[in-house]
């Protein structure tokens, strides 16, 4: 699908997303200026838990807000919080540090609740008999956009200047630019609303409606997809970050440099995706999680810089893939009106099930740095048996 065949609105989303991408460096700088300040990487786990605890009711209340009201509020208000967050890490210095700091973590936390949100948003602008294609849009720009920026960032804040206080600035500087993202929202996306209320509705019956969907049509999808979002919850970003400076002595130009190798992984996977019949979806997500789980393997066995370049290339060639198919499942799934409750609901229940996993994988990293690695690689071998259910069941209505 070529990119003037896409509707504008959806034009305008992926570019959106275009620009969004190299903001998402803070996600990096973030533990590198916690880990060089001497924080641990269990006291990281900790932190990280405790800010988690107060997203998962307000995941859900979310959700059920914007099935009934404009998502791109919703989407606007995500810009503003994360600008605000990355404002109280630039002020983060001196005795009132750790108290800012978690100020921050709380803000990005809150806006973190608001996230189903875009996918609700791409549910409505993607088009319906394109969706795997336009998905294809989806990853290819901003991965694009993060090959491009993030070795130039990582050289900036890892070789240039790499003191404490050109890390802060920088954050100054990504929330500046965050703000302009907001006015992009404002002037570029087009205001939706899934459903219109009728004064009926509580809370109560959303509730039953959810679960309802989740042990019915969404049942397999949902087995799958928590342990296969498990395995990769115990290699967050902290671990990697922690795993890279650790083990091979890294700073953020070598973390650049990873995550640059991952981007340009996702551009390749995306030509490969654009050729593959939807027919063949559950095959190319079964051949994924067995790419991600053997090469999850061999990053807990430490392989030189080199190779773990190369490593985070292959990871991702088939995560990618995973994800295109994977979401496009969930969207062929549900409704265009169930998107914002049942993306918020299940990205709520799977908050509740990851709760204590930062703290857990900051333990197992505190022992050794790769261990997290070797959890990620059985729970990415667990998910195979639904997968492979869902694929018989669907060939099985194929039949029919």
């Amino acid at each position: 699908m070529k990119w003037k065949e896409l509707p504008k609105s959806a034009k305008y989303y992926i570019f959106y997303h275009t620009l969004v991408a190299p903001l998402l460096f803070t996600w990096y700088m973030l533990p590198y200026d916690f880990l060089r300040k001497g924080y641990t990487v269990l006291e990281l786990g900790i932190l990280f838990t405790t800010v988690k605890v107060l997203s998962i009711p307000a995941k859900f209340i979310a959700g059920r807000y914007f099935t009934f009201h404009d998502l791109k509020k919703g989407l606007l208000f995500i810009d503003v919080l994360e600008s605000i967050s990355l404002i109280f890490l630039y002020l983060a210095v001196g005795s009132l540090a750790p108290l800012l700091f978690g100020i921050s973590l709380l803000i990005s936390d809150i806006a973190d609740t608001l996230y189903p949100l875009y996918q609700a948003y791409e549910r409505v602008v993607y088009p319906e008999d394109k969706m795997k294609e336009t998905l294809v849009w989806h990853m290819a720009l901003p991965e694009t956009s993060i090959l491009i920026c993030y070795p130039v960032l990582g050289y900036i804040f890892g070789i240039l200047c790499p003191e404490l206080d050109c890390i802060r600035k920088g954050f100054l500087a990504f929330a500046i630019f965050n703000i302009m993202l907001v006015l992009y929202i404002i002037m570029f996306f087009q205001p939706i609303t899934i459903k219109e209320s009728n004064g009926q509705e509580s809370i109560f019956r959303d509730l039953k409606a959810l679960a309802e969907i989740i042990k019915g049509k969404l049942r397999l999808y949902f087995a799958a997809n928590v342990l296969y979002l498990l395995a990769w919850r115990f290699i967050p970003i902290f671990i990697v970050v922690n795993y890279i400076v650790k083990e091979y002595s890294g700073n953020l130009f070598h973390i650049a440099l990873f995550e640059a190798s991952i981007s340009l992984a996702t551009v390749v996977s995306m030509f490969i995706v654009n050729r593959i019949s939807e027919r063949y979806s559950f095959h190319v997500m079964i051949l994924s999680i067995l790419g991600v789980a053997t090469t999850t393997l061999i990053f807990y066995m430490r392989p030189p810089f080199k190779i773990l370049l190369l490593l985070g290339f292959t990871i991702r060639i088939f995560d990618s893939a995973w994800f295109v198919f994977n979401r496009n499942w969930f969207f062929k799934t549900i409704s265009r009106e169930e998107a914002a409750l049942v993306s918020m609901g299940v990205s709520a229940l799977n908050s509740t099930f990851f709760l204590a996993i930062p703290l857990f994988t900051g333990i197992l990293a505190e022992i050794s740095p790769n261990l997290p690695y070797l959890v990620g690689f059985l729970l990415m071998v667990f998910t195979i048996p639904f997968i492979l259910k869902a694929y018989s069941r669907n060939k099985l209505k194929i039949t029919s």
